[in-house]
C-alpha cells in the first residue's frame, strides 16, 4: 500500500450515525430471488391443499383402508406447505434486514428502525400488527435514489410511498386474523381440532387476500431491489465525478498556493 501525504482522511460510504456500526452497501441479490421464489411456492403449494380438502373432505372424514393413499398425498401437501412457508419467512427476512443494512450504507440519517427491530418486530406481539410495515415503508423511502447523495432532491422522510405497500399490508393483516378466526372456530370444546371438513367461504376468502397479499409483496420485493441499485448507482457515480472535478484543477489561477476546493485542506501546493 503506497503512502500519499497529501491524500484526505478516508471516510466509509455510509453509517449509521454516531459511533454506531459502519455498514457496507451489497445487492440483495439471491435473497431477493429466494424470497420471491419461496412467496410464489406458497401461492401454488396452499390453494392446492385448499382444494384437496374440498375434494376430499368426506374420505377424510370417514376414511376406509383403500383410503390410505389420499390420506398420505393430504399429509405430504400440508408438510410441503410447511416447509415451504418456514423456508418463505426465513429468507424474506434476510432480504429485509439486508434491506436496512443497505440503506445505512446509502448515508441515510434520522432512520428509526434498526436492520435487526426491522426483523424483530415480525415477533412481538401486537406491535408486529404495525411495526413490520413502518419498517418496510423507512426502507422503501430512504431507498429513494432522489434522496441519496450530497446532491439529493429531497430527504428520504418526504419520499412518497406507492399503495401497494398499504394494500399489501391490510390484505397480509386480514388475512391472518381470518385464519386466527377459522383456526378458532374449528376447535370444539375440548380443544382439540376435529378432521378436516370442506373449507368454508371464509377460507375461500382467506385465501384470496392471502394471494393478493403475496402477488402485491412480490412486486415490492423486486422493485424495492431495483431502487436499491439505482441508489448506489447514482452515489458511486456522483462519488466519482466530485474527485475527478477536484483532480482536474484543485487550485486557485490567481494564487496558486490556495486550492480550488477549500474542503480539501490536503491538496498540496501548486509546483512553481
Amino acid at each position: 500500500m503506497s503512502y500519499a501525504p497529501y491524500a484526505p482522511p478516508q471516510h466509509s460510504q455510509g453509517h449509521g450515525g454516531g459511533y454506531g456500526p459502519v455498514y457496507q452497501y451489497s445487492p440483495l441479490g439471491w435473497k431477493t430471488t429466494a424470497a420471491v421464489g419461496g412467496i410464489a411456492g406458497m401461492l401454488v403449494v396452499q390453494p392446492l391443499q385448499t382444494a384437496l380438502a374440498l375434494v376430499m373432505a368426506d374420505t377424510l372424514r370417514h376414511p376406509t383402508p383403500e383410503d390410505l393413499g389420499v390420506i398420505l398425498l393430504t399429509g405430504v401437501v400440508s408438510l410441503a406447505q410447511l416447509v415451504v412457508s418456514v423456508c418463505t419467512y426465513v429468507f424474506f427476512l434476510m432480504w429485509m434486514h439486508h434491506a436496512a443494512k443497505n440503506v445505512r450504507a446509502f448515508g441515510q440519517q434520522a432512520l428509526t428502525v434498526t436492520p435487526g427491530w426491522a426483523v424483530g418486530w415480525w415477533f412481538v406481539p401486537f406491535a408486529s400488527i404495525w411495526m413490520p410495515f413502518v419498517a418496510m415503508r423507512e426502507v422503501w423511502r430512504a431507498s429513494d435514489p432522489e434522496t441519496v447523495g450530497p446532491h439529493a432532491q429531497r430527504p428520504w422522510m418526504s419520499a412518497p410511498v406507492p399503495a401497494k405497500l398499504g394494500i399489501w399490508w391490510a390484505t397480509y393483516i386480514l388475512n391472518g386474523f381470518l385464519a386466527m378466526g377459522i383456526a378458532i372456530a374449528s376447535m370444539d370444546f375440548s380443544g382439540r381440532s376435529p378432521v378436516a371438513g370442506k373449507p368454508s367461504a371464509v377460507s375461500f376468502l382467506s385465501h384470496g387476500l392471502l394471494t393478493v397479499a403475496g402477488v402485491l409483496i412480490i412486486i415490492i420485493i423486486r422493485e424495492l431491489a431495483r431502487r436499491q441499485e439505482a441508489a448506489w448507482e447514482r452515489l458511486s457515480s456522483g462519488d466519482v465525478h466530485g474527485r475527478a472535478q477536484t483532480a482536474a484543477s484543485p487550485y486557485d489561477a490567481t494564487n496558486p498556493y490556495v486550492p480550488t476546493d477549500t474542503s480539501n485542506p490536503y491538496a498540496p501546493p501548486r509546483p512553481g
